[in-house]
């Protein structure tokens, strides 16, 4: 999915979307590839970054355009 196009956005938006549906309040999401660890907060609608070794700035971008907060710790 190309982030760059609208299209690609909003297909990753709805990607990530239903992703984080799947996960409690609280949650770990852990990315291996990339090696990055994320702790979720539905009620704060934030994804908190705990680590990462190779940074993602995708995962910024598409949370940011779901009306989310991203946070780097």
């Amino acid at each position: 999915m190309d982030i760059s196009e609208p299209s690609g956005m909003a297909a990753a938006v709805e990607w990530q979307r239903r992703h984080l549906s799947t996960l409690k309040e609280g949650a770990t999401w852990v990315i291996p590839r990339s090696g990055t660890i994320l702790r979720v907060s539905h009620e704060a609608k934030t994804i908190t970054c705990l680590i990462s070794l190779l940074p993602d700035p995708s995962l910024e971008l598409v949370t940011k355009a779901m009306g989310w907060k991203f946070i780097n710790s």
